[in-house]
C-alpha cells in the first residue's frame, strides 16, 4: 500500500534520477522518532575501512554509513536542530535507518528551524510521523 501512495518507498526514494548526495535531506529513524537529517557525508566500506564518498549514490546498499545533522520534531511540520540541552545532534547512522529521501523544495530553513512543505509534509504526517 505504501508504494502506491509514497513514490519509490521501497528504495527510500533514492533512484538514478534522484540520487542521494551530500547536503540532501532524508527522513531518518533516530531512536523512537522519525526525524529529518541533513547529509554531512556519505561513506563506503572497502578493505575493512570506511572511505568518504564524494559521488551521489543511487542505491542505499552502496554506502556503509552516513553522517547527519539531525532536526528533531518540534510541533506538527516544524523541526529544530537544537535539542533542549542547547546542542546540535551530529551523528553517524547506518543506511538502514534512512526512511525516505526528501526533495530540496520540500524543506524550508529559517534559522534553527526546518519546515516541511509539499508532498513530503503529507508523507510525514500520514506515514512517517
Amino acid at each position: 500500500m505504501f508504494s502506491k501512495i509514497v513514490p519509490n518507498i521501497v528504495m527510500a526514494n533514492i533512484t538514478e534520477e534522484f540520487p542521494l548526495s551530500k547536503r540532501n535531506y532524508v527522513f531518518v529513524r533516530y531512536g523512537s522518532q522519525v526525524c529529518i537529517g541533513w547529509i554531512e557525508a556519505l561513506y563506503f566500506e572497502a578493505y575493512n575501512h570506511h572511505y568518504y564518498a564524494d559521488k551521489p549514490i543511487k542505491d542505499l546498499n552502496d554506502i556503509s554509513y552516513i553522517s547527519l545533522h539531525v532536526f528533531v520534531p518540534l510541533h506538527l511540520d516544524l523541526f529544530t536542530d537544537i535539542v533542549k540541552e542547547g546542542c546540535y545532534i551530529l551523528t553517524h547512522h547506518i543506511p538502514s535507518n534512512i526512511v525516505y529521501h526528501i526533495k530540496q523544495n520540500s524543506v524550508v530553513i529559517e534559522g534553527n528551524f526546518l519546515k516541511l512543505v509539499g508532498n513530503e509534509k503529507h508523507f510525514y504526517f500520514d506515514y512517517f510521523g
